[in-house]
């Protein structure tokens, strides 16, 4: 893998570029302030499973380590019915944005790279059953994971739209978990055609073969994807097999867990960040089904039944917790399952606080919420890391942007717009616009500064890395340059490339230093560079 040496640069906002982009994009407001809130979204339901609607602040007690605290601030989610949608694109404009217009989103994660094939079929039935039953006001997304992640169909309450998407995936993996998941019959040419869906040879050599750390990757991506829609969201995580566990009570215990020759915890560290800011619930359901007990087994004569492995059972009830879903397992009936966890978007309390402690190290907080009825059955994430601001050694920033540069699913926390432009001598011009709301400005000695780093990765249609260049920009604006910016949609920042002869893709990715926040997205150099 080659990469070019990090250079800092200063950033020049240009005003000319701000107005090329200004006509498609409505100004936003800046929000830059980071603060030690903790947000525990709670689902209310009575003993038939209905949301109860009339439940107020004072009904609730919370508690941090049995410790109570204030409510500082209280509100209720309701499932709104306005579209999601990606806005309207000039051509040579590219963008991961998508305006936000409603709340209450429900995604399916189905799972072939822990899922054998014999449950597939099963599982994809089960599936196809509940789509069909929408009733036209929901709104879904389909994920599926084979060799990476993959957005299937991205959120719509079209009904038939999604049951096409689900009917026409031919699967993720092979018939046994451990067979090599590198496909050599898979051609360059065929793979730039999914480029969007499932990586084979870059994901392959950069994941290698463990499917722990494809999954934790997996999750962290559909977690940065999601993470700009507004409200909670349900991820339900249809699969065979559950191998990771969010079960350590501190970071620095996770420090000492590795996987083959690599540590795991800054993995489970930045995918615990992705869950907590993308507000998602983890839902996870055994694609196994009815699964006998051990006294059954003599009278069985399918031999994976025989000593079902039912560890992870743990894992899934450790993930549901600590996210506010709800594991479904030992079952036959998953459409149940998916109908029950959809249900759980209907109507959401938000509960806000300010921890009292100053533990900042990474340890696990149990929370507690309490009503005062008895005739109320309350869900909620069980507690919290309290992780401490996200680190800003290269090292972690560089691990970082690696992973998202081969995720074939968007990063979208923050909103990135890009228009590209021919320059001189083959090279092209790339203004990228920035959503303010995702950038961590700060107001200091009357400037507002942040700390970008930007990568541009060429890559060919094999997905060798041709060349990188990589940059963290610091920016420094005064009060009137900063104003100017903002009444003209945001940062604008001025990049340049010059491509290779063989360059097919151009991804594009930039992090917030301070934040952690990260936006990619792909660019098709070929198309450009044959105008």
């Amino acid at each position: 893998m080659r990469r070019t040496q990090w250079r800092v640069t200063g950033t020049v906002v240009s005003a000319a570029l701000t107005l090329y982009l200004s006509q498609y994009f409505s100004p936003a407001q800046v929000l830059s302030v980071t603060t030690r809130l903790v947000e525990v979204r709670v689902i209310a339901q009575n003993k038939q499973g209905e949301p109860v609607a009339d439940l107020t602040r004072d009904d609730f007690t919370l508690l941090d380590e049995g410790h109570p605290q204030r409510i500082s601030f209280f509100r209720i989610e309701a499932s709104q019915k306005a579209p999601i949608t990606a806005p309207h694109l000039p051509p040579d404009v590219f963008s991961n944005r998508v305006e936000a217009l409603s709340t209450g989103a429900t995604a399916i994660l189905f799972d072939g790279l822990n899922t054998k094939f014999a449950d597939q079929a099963y599982a994809r039935q089960q599936i196809l059953k509940f789509l069909l039953r929408l009733n036209g006001q929901e709104r879904v997304a389909l994920y599926v994971m084979g060799r990476g992640p993959r957005v299937l169909q991205d959120f719509t309450s079209d009904s038939t739209a999604l049951v096409n998407a689900m009917a026409s995936y031919k699967g993720g993996t092979s018939a046994s978990l451990e067979a090599p998941l590198y496909d050599p019959a898979v051609t360059g040419a065929a793979h730039w055609e999914s480029w969007l869906g499932e990586l084979s040879f870059g994901l392959y050599d950069y994941y290698g073969d463990d499917r722990a750390f494809r999954t934790i990757r997996a999750l962290i991506a559909i977690a940065n994807h999601l993470e700009p829609l507004p409200g909670r969201k349900n991820l339900i995580w249809v699969s065979g097999s559950f191998p990771i566990s969010l079960g350590w009570s501190s970071f620095p215990a996770a420090r000492k867990v590795a996987v083959g020759d690599r540590e795991a915890w800054p993995e489970f560290e930045r995918a615990a960040r992705a869950l907590n800011r993308a507000n998602l619930a983890i839902y996870p359901v055994d694609a196994r089904g009815l699964m006998a007990a051990q006294n059954y087994v003599g009278s069985i004569t399918r031999p994976e039944l025989r000593n079902p492995d039912t560890s992870e059972f743990a894992n899934m009830q450790m993930l549901a917790e600590r996210t506010g879903g709800r594991a479904f397992y030992n079952n036959n009936d998953l459409t149940a399952a998916l109908r029950r966890a959809a249900d759980d978007s209907r109507l959401v309390y938000v509960l806000g606080y300010y921890p009292a402690h100053k533990d900042w190290k990474g340890r696990f907080h149990r929370i507690t919420v309490q009503l005062k009825r008895l005739d109320v059955e309350l869900n909620y994430r069980h507690g919290y890391f309290a992780q401490p601001d996200e680190p800003t050694e290269s090292w972690y920033r560089e691990r970082a942007l690696d992973t998202a540069l081969w995720s074939p699913v968007d990063a979208a926390a923050l909103g990135l717009t890009v228009a590209v432009r021919s320059a001189a001598a083959g090279g092209l011009d790339l203004a990228l616009q920035l959503g303010p709301r995702d950038i961590a400005l700060q107001h200091k000695q009357d400037k507002w500064e942040c700390h970008l780093d930007i990568w541009l990765v060429q890559l060919d249609n094999k997905e060798h890395q041709l060349k990188t260049d990589a940059r963290t920009n610091n920016l420094a604006l005064d009060e009137a340059t900063y104003e100017r910016v903002m009444q003209a949609n945001g940062l604008m920042v001025l990049e340049h490339v010059n491509p290779s002869a063989e360059a097919l893709l151009l991804r594009i990715l930039v992090r917030d230093v301070a934040s952690g926040a990260l936006g990619s997205l792909t660019v098709p150099l070929r198309r450009l560079t044959q105008k």
